[in-house]
Order: structure tokens, then C-alpha cells, then sequence
């Protein structure tokens, strides 16, 4: 004799003790006479009962929403160091901002340079010696076999001059006619004469008969002021001061005389800085 095999639910497999009525598990409505199933084979259970979602937990559900929200907040904080790195390696970035072609087109245009200008620092005390080389740098521009042919200073005081109270610096430059070469070569035709005062610098070319060059001095301007003052030129005496060629010592000379004494003019060796004999 087999043993009875209990009735199950058509539906999820629960074991009831009659057909008919509802299956206590699933409260599906059974048939009057339920099919018989073996609740131990697997197999027997149905297809849909196998494909049903396992519902999600409250504490499996509570984990996602950490692991959620832990995600999203390093994701944030990768941005932020990002954003933190890229400011710190730019901190030209807010001045680029600043001059945006907008701002940078408010602003007025800068004033051409001045190919004039011999770069003085000091208007009240200007040497004449050390702004020749910037004169003659000037001068090679307008020709470049341009030489000194003389310069002109005054009031001198103490080797400087104050161009903001009348003094002027008047430079001379010529080219050499070919004949010879070095100190003492004559010059003709057009010159270049620079004239440096208060106002402003003066260029300008200027009519030359005949003259010869006097190249630069090796006696600076103050050391000649010097020399005179020690051979009877009042030291405090504004001076007038000239540098060109003597044609009587046939070469260049420094010239000082006190304003309104001639009488008492010095002659200094553009080379040596020693005392002529006038």
C-alpha cells in the first residue's frame, strides 16, 4: 500500500489538509480537487514561484542608501580638490580675467616712445659726460659714420648742469670728408646737432662749413671742472664749458670760463685733464 501524498497548493506549493478553499500561504482559491505534489522535489514547485523577486530587506535597504549617499559624497569632494588644484597652480587667473579683451580695451593707449629722448633721470643735475654716449648712440642712427665734433654746456656748477633753470647741453656731430681718420679729421657738409634743455630734446640737422672731429673725450667733464677750479676758476661760479678741437694745440680741449669773465677761461686737455697754456 503507497502512503497518501499530501494535497498542495497549485499555486506556491503549500501543503493543505483539504481541496477547495484558499491556500493559508498565498490565498489563492484551490480547486475541488488540487493536483497532488511532492513539496520535497524542487521540480514540482511552480515556474513562477522559482522567477519571483526576493524582496529587499529593510537592512539591506538601509545599506544602499549609505553606500549611496558615502558615493556621492566622495564624488563631491574629488571636484572640490580638482577645482582647489587647478586655482592654486593659475594664480594668474583672476588677473587674465581682469585684462579681458573689454578692460583691456577702456584702457588708454600707451604714448609712443620718444626715439628722442636720452633717457635723463635727474633734470637738476645732468652730466654731460656721462649722457654723451647716449647722444652719440642717437647720432649713429641719423648717420653711421657720425662723429663728435663738439659740445657745449652751461651754467656749469660743480660738472653738472640744470636744465630745468635755463642750462642746456648742446651736442655736434658732422661726417668726415674722407681725408684721414681719427681725431682731427675734418668734417663738411650737414651736421647733427642734438640740443638737450628743459622743454625737451631738440634734433636737428644743421649747416656745417668745415670743422674737425673731436671724438670723445677720455677727461670727464668733472674732473676738468676740477682741474680749472684748482688753476683760479672760482669754484662756485656757474661755468660755461665748450669741447673741441683747438687749432692752436691741434686737439680736442675743454674750455671753461666763469659767466662774464672771460678773462679767467681754462683750458683743460681732453685727454690728459692737464692745464694748457691758452
Amino acid at each position: 500500500m503507497q502512503p497518501s501524498t499530501p494535497l498542495c497548493c497549485w499555486q506556491c506549493g503549500t501543503v493543505i489538509s483539504a481541496a477547495g478553499g484558499r491556500c493559508p500561504a498565498c490565498g489563492v482559491e484551490q480547486q475541488n480537487e488540487a493536483p497532488v505534489r511532492s513539496p520535497a522535489s524542487p521540480a514540482a514547485l511552480p515556474l513562477r514561484r522559482s522567477l519571483r523577486s526576493t524582496p529587499i530587506r529593510g537592512a539591506q535597504r538601509s545599506t544602499l542608501t549609505i553606500v549611496s549617499w558615502a558615493l556621492a559624497g566622495a564624488g563631491l569632494g574629488a571636484v572640490a580638490l580638482i577645482t582647489f588644484a587647478l586655482a592654486r597652480r593659475s594664480p594668474e587667473a583672476p588677473a587674465r580675467r581682469a585684462l579681458s579683451p573689454t578692460a583691456h580695451s577702456e584702457l588708454p593707449p600707451e604714448a609712443p616712445a620718444d626715439p628722442n629722448d636720452l633717457g635723463i633721470e635727474d633734470p637738476k643735475r645732468v652730466d654731460p659726460s656721462a649722457l654723451l654716449g647716449k647722444a652719440k648712440t642717437r647720432a649713429l642712427a641719423w648717420s653711421k659714420d657720425a662723429v663728435l665734433v663738439g659740445v657745449k654746456a652751461g651754467p656749469v656748477v660743480r660738472g653738472l648742469v640744470d636744465i630745468t633753470s635755463d642750462g642746456t647741453i648742446d651736442f655736434t656731430f658732422g661726417k668726415p670728408t674722407g681725408e684721414g681718420f681719427g681725431a682731427d679729421v675734418r668734417v663738411a657738409g650737414k651736421g647733427f646737432r642734438i640740443l638737450v634743455r628743459g622743454s625737451g630734446t631738440k634734433v636737428d640737422d644743421t649747416a656745417m662749413v668745415t670743422g674737425r672731429a673731436a671724438l670723445e673725450p677720455n677727461c670727464p667733464l668733472e674732473e676738468a671742472v676740477r682741474k680749472a677750479t684748482a688753476a683760479g676758476i672760482p669754484s662756485t661760479s656757474p661755468l660755461t664749458v665748450s669741447y673741441e678741437v683747438s687749432p692752436k694745440h691741434k686737439k680736442a680741449v675743454w674750455r671753461l670760463e666763469a659767466e662774464g669773465d672771460a678773462a679767467k677761461a681754462r683750458l683743460v686737455d681732453g685727454n690728459s685733464c692737464a692745464i694748457l697754456v691758452r
